[in-house]
């Protein structure tokens, strides 16, 4: 085989190609690891942003207002305290 023309291709294009060959090459255990690999970095990282993103809990303004709740004294409260900063 004679040599391939990359010159019809930009810098970027090459890089592709040149990981989608990396790719086609890789045994199917190897394909396996890398699919995994990229999955389990996704979830992570959307779980990370999600973290981010999710609103901050100001636990005594909760408390305070469960407290007007009639049948809920100091020791209920201090429970759900408990429990609230567990889930942070």
């Amino acid at each position: 085989m004679g040599k391939t023309r990359s010159c019809r291709r930009t810098e970027d294009e090459n890089k592709i190609h040149d990981k989608a060959v990396k790719m086609r090459k890789m045994t199917d255990e190897q394909l396996v690891h890398y699919v995994e690999d990229r999955v389990e970095k996704a979830r992570s990282e959307g779980f990370n942003q999600g973290k981010k993103a999710a609103p901050a809990i100001d636990i005594d303004k909760i408390l305070e207002k469960i407290g007007t709740i009639k049948g809920i004294g100091a020791v209920k409260l201090q429970e759900i305290r408990a429990i609230l900063e567990q889930q942070k």
